[in-house]
């Protein structure tokens, strides 16, 4: 009984350090992909679609969206993770302020392209691709409609927070689908990190 204990134990303990260690390199992995930006107001163009994308394709739904929100409080206590911090302080008021929705949209996005995946829907090339750009639009969603509060809900809406973001967030998804791709293929556990589907088509 004592062994058995001891080994529920040290398994559970281990599965919490892995846990911890996925948590820490996502939002490394996502602070970094927010400092690697193409200067934009008051949107800035960065690389994070295609990382959180990615985290909800091979972490799952839970864990994907799980780093993207823990990532967000990381911003919310201050951490410089966001996007031009520094300067720019992080907090609560850059979280409230006109890219707010679109980092909402991240831990939503991250949720849609693991849910899908886990489902079966990324086994090919087109799958997964489809699915990364579906998970894309996800962003745009809440992170238009906070920034109109900013800029009002018209053409102007689109011009600023839309129609500049389209080809590279096109790009992105892409890429972030034939890693996923190339990871199943490379390692076939890799793009299987949540464990087994906990649903049937």
């Amino acid at each position: 009984m004592y062994i058995k204990r001891a080994f529920l134990e040290r398994n559970a303990f281990a599965t919490l350090f892995g846990e911890a260690l996925i948590l820490l390199a996502g939002t490394m992995l996502l602070t970094a992909s927010a400092k690697v930006q193409v200067p934009y107001y008051p949107v800035p163009m960065t690389t994070q679609t295609l990382v959180v994308v990615a985290l909800g394709l091979f972490l799952g739904p839970v864990r994907g969206s799980g780093v993207v929100i823990a990532y967000i409080l990381q911003g919310l206590a201050g951490f410089p993770v966001f996007a031009g911090t520094p300067p720019t302080p992080s907090g609560l008021a850059y979280v409230a302020g006109p890219t707010g929705g679109y980092l909402a949209g991240f831990a939503i996005s991250a949720y849609v392209a693991g849910w899908l995946a886990r489902r079966g829907y990324a086994k090919s090339i087109f799958g997964a691709v489809t699915i990364a750009i579906a998970a894309s639009v996800m962003i745009y969603v809440p992170g238009l409609a906070w920034l109109g509060v900013f800029t009002g809900y018209g053409e102007g809406l689109l011009s600023t927070g839309l129609y500049p973001f389209l080809l590279g967030d096109l790009l992105k998804s892409t890429i972030a689908g034939l890693l996923y791709i190339a990871g199943s293929v490379i390692l076939p556990r890799f793009g299987h990190v949540s464990g087994k589907e906990t649903s049937k088509k």
